[in-house]
């Protein structure tokens, strides 16, 4: 009797101390997701040498690459010890499969094969560890993970930019500060922007952490601003003023429908306001009609996509600098002197890969997505049921001038297939309760939030 006690304890600790040293790994994933530390460390120079040659471009870091072949192959590890889950998980959503499907079948028609090949391994392994997380968080859980990764990051990046200026604060002589990441003062302000969302979340659910999460938003706001990144900034700062229309759909529809008439009505306001003094808005923001001149690279990128509009060039096969066909691009922009390493909009750069036939995959997919979510919030009265919905607005603004669609290694695109998986189940409509989070999890997911 004594025995089978003391087996029971050992065992309860062994699954506590897997359970604990699981949540770690995912801390440390996404972490690393960000574009954090791993590049700073190995090429510190590497922001400030713009841009970078035609070898980096196709063959990339090899201890970086290394780096995320482990990672890959331990999520592999996880994803066989639960292959059922796994699988029951990763089918709920036929559109993200077969949008993955169309990049590796790219191989077949891409400019540069054996990169479209290479990046596309890259690609189903970040897709495989958003499923992954899907499969093993809950909502809460995760939101919870992600608040430790971005707090950590914060902190680090607050650290070197003070401790380590060298490191932490660009050399261009603008006093922008990097942080722990090298693509500079745009990278940490992408990386915050994401942090504050998720600390707000926190935060207006209120708790015994509230304190430590509007803690964690304030020194995340902070830092997007010290990065003296405008994109960031104002695409967090909508989402933050929508978070309150996104609240009231959990309102009776009496109640929710004046809400969002005022949210529009306001809206409207501000957008006739801006559009009247858009020179002063720009100045303030300090940027110019052009914005920082991707209006002068979409004419280029939209006139290499109408060469190829159907399939494009291939996963990751374009911007290969002077070697690929990027290199019509630089030309045409030679004037302005811009080397861009991407379209600066998600949906050019998912063109120049899949063609029409991977955006309209994709634009589908989202559409779907973002209804699944609106249904989500309404039902799930949580700070975690309100995460799909703000994500994907995140996602979707961020992409109007960055990119984030289909990107291996990435916080924004292992995210995006976590909530996308997470939205194919639909919280019964009987319970309108926190409660839902609780049969969710123990239908779905065997690490409780």
């Amino acid at each position: 009797m004594l025995l089978d006690c003391l087996e029971g304890t050992l065992n309860a600790k062994a699954v506590k101390l897997s359970v604990s040293l699981e949540k770690a790994f995912a801390v440390l994933v996404l972490l690393l997701s960000t574009g954090a530390l791993i590049q700073l460390l190995l090429n510190p120079g590497l922001g400030s040498a713009f841009p970078p040659t035609t070898e980096f471009l196709a063959e990339g870091d090899p201890i970086n690459q290394a780096i995320w072949v482990g990672i890959y192959c331990i999520v592999l590890l996880l994803v066989i010890a639960r292959w059922k889950q796994f699988i029951q998980v990763t089918t709920r959503d036929k559109l993200l499969l077969l949008l993955v499907g169309i990049a590796l079948l790219s191989v077949l028609w891409s400019y540069a094969p054996e990169i479209t090949l290479r990046r596309t391994v890259g690609l189903i392994g970040t897709t495989m560890i958003g499923a992954y997380l899907a499969t093993r968080f809950s909502p809460s859980m995760l939101l919870r993970l992600l608040a430790w990764a971005m707090g950590i990051a914060a902190l680090l990046s607050f650290v070197f930019a003070v401790a380590l200026p060298s490191y932490g604060i660009e050399s261009s002589g603008t006093g922008a500060w990097q942080g722990i990441y090298v693509g500079g003062k745009n990278a940490l302000g992408r990386a915050m922007a994401l942090s504050a969302l998720v600390f707000s979340l926190l935060a207006f659910s209120g708790g015994r952490y509230r304190l430590i999460a509007w803690g964690g938003f304030g020194l995340s706001v902070g830092l997007v601003l010290l990065s003296n990144s405008q994109t960031p900034l104002i695409t967090l700062l909508v989402v933050l003023l929508l978070l309150p229309a996104y609240a009231a759909l959990r309102l009776r529809y009496t109640l929710a429908i004046p809400c969002f008439i005022v949210v529009a009505m306001v809206g409207g306001i501000a957008a006739l306001w801006v559009g009247n003094n858009l020179n002063i808005v720009l100045e303030v923001l300090d940027r110019d009609v052009t914005l920082s001149t991707r209006t002068d690279l979409w004419p280029a990128v939209l006139d290499m996509i109408w060469q190829r509009p159907l399939l494009g060039y291939g996963y990751g096969a374009f911007w290969l600098g002077w070697q690929g066909e990027s290199a019509h691009v630089w030309l045409w922009n030679r004037s302005v002197g811009l080397e861009s390493l991407h379209a600066h909009n998600g949906i050019l750069d998912l063109w120049l890969n899949l063609g029409l036939l991977g955006v309209l995959t994709f634009t589908w997919g989202f559409l779907l997505a973002f209804l699944r979510a609106i249904d989500w919030a309404r039902l799930r009265k949580t700070a975690a049921g309100l995460l799909p919905i703000t994500f994907l607005t995140l996602m979707l603004l961020y992409n109007i001038i960055e990119s984030a669609i289909l990107i291996h290694n990435n916080i924004m695109w292992i995210l995006y297939v976590t909530v996308v998986l997470w939205l194919g189940v639909r919280p019964p409509k009987a319970d309108m309760t926190d409660s839902i989070d609780a049969s969710f999890k123990q239908r779905n997911w065997d690490v409780k939030g």
